[in-house]
């Protein structure tokens, strides 16, 4: 097996490395192509998968393809996950046969990417189930038993990088719940399937007032409100696509005898979102018959991880002031309110002025 300068200890290093800081997921898997020699490295969800997991460099093209072209909704492959349960590791010779490896169509989609043997490690998070996959071509060859009892030993810092990181994001997502409570604003977390997850106690006052909450779906009092919400929270499930808003158009919620209450989605990124933590998105709930508030400027920071000159220029453009005045009050240049603002608009997954103000300003739902 080819051996390069990364080791055993600090491959498996590099995992516990990026459950703390997940930026370095990525680096993580080539760390681990490295040390094994592969073709390449991705951790997969067992259910539901889909783009956007760590992966190294060189499988960016032949995983653009997997998912573009939908052989993640018919990977062979799936057939070893009984193996990676009882052993900890597939690999292809445990389920299929040499003719299917030589002539079966999607060993030969595999092959174009070098792609056609490979080890699946299994990681048994809390909430799902993931492997981490050790892909190799043809000049490597089959995974070799040896090799298998080798790569196997990454299961146990995967599982621990699981827990780690699985805690460290629930934490921070529930920790975004605390602060919309502090704004006034109604919250709910949602997980890749779409499902309610948690709640703040502004939100727990709308169930029965507009939203009815039953084993993690949410529902409304129209049909018609339940589709609109149905939809904002599949589209909140999935990766936008190219041509595709980051921030999807908010859903009305009409409500007996009151003014509607009105829901934004938002995908949550940084550690609330990393590999392995439940939370994906956030719902956050307005009611149109509450006046809105201006957030005063420590919730704001608190809220969104803002620096205190962040935080200020974001509370005085609530105010409705141009960007160049609010520049002037803060002793600064227009160039560096507006490097201000565009860091703002990353944390807050936001893209204009108006969706961040919106987002700031009228999220006030009652008490």
């Amino acid at each position: 097996m080819a051996r390069s300068r990364v080791s055993f200890d600090d491959a498996s290093q590099s995992l516990l490395d990026a459950a703390i800081d997940p930026a370095r997921w990525n680096d993580a898997m080539e760390a681990v192509s490295q040390y094994s020699g592969a073709t390449g490295v991705v951790l997969l969800q067992i259910r539901g998968r889909g783009p956007g997991t760590p992966h190294t460099r060189s499988m960016e093209e032949g995983l653009a393809a997997y998912f573009r072209d939908g052989w993640h909704l018919r990977d062979e492959r799936i057939r070893g996950i009984p193996y990676m349960r009882s052993k900890g590791i597939s690999v292809d010779q445990d389920f299929a046969s040499p003719e299917e490896l030589a002539t079966s169509d999607y060993y030969q989609f595999l092959r174009r990417f070098g792609f056609n043997w490979s080890a699946a490690v299994g990681v048994n998070s809390v909430d799902d189930e993931w492997a981490m996959v050790i892909e190799r071509g043809d000049r490597h060859g089959p995974v070799t038993p040896r090799e298998q009892a080798d790569f196997v030993r990454f299961g146990a810092h995967l599982n621990r990088a699981a827990l780690v990181a699985r805690n460290l994001g629930y934490a921070n997502a529930v920790g975004m719940l605390d602060a919309y409570q502090s704004l006034g604003c109604a919250s709910i977390l949602l997980d890749r399937f779409g499902r309610a997850i948690r709640h703040n106690a502004l939100a727990e006052t709308l169930f029965g007032d507009g939203l009815e909450l039953s084993h993690g779906a949410l529902r409304c009092v129209h049909p018609v409100d339940s589709a609109a919400l149905d939809n904002l929270i599949a589209r909140l499930g999935r990766s936008p696509g190219l041509n595709e808003s980051d921030v999807p158009s908010p859903v009305v919620v009409r409500r007996p005898l009151k003014r509607p209450l009105v829901v934004h989605g938002v995908h949550l990124k940084g550690m609330a979102s990393a590999v392995f933590s439940p939370a994906k998105s956030i719902l956050l709930i307005s009611d149109t018959g509450v006046p809105a508030a201006g957030a005063p400027v420590d919730v704001i920071r608190q809220a969104f991880g803002l620096t205190p000159a962040e935080a200020a220029l974001v509370a005085h453009l609530e105010r409705e002031l141009p960007l160049s005045a609010a520049a002037e009050l803060m002793g600064i240049s227009v160039e560096t309110a507006r490097s201000h603002l565009k860091r703002v608009f990353g944390k807050t997954d936001t893209n204009r002025q108006s969706d961040l103000l919106r987002l700031i300003g009228r999220l006030h739902p009652s008490r």
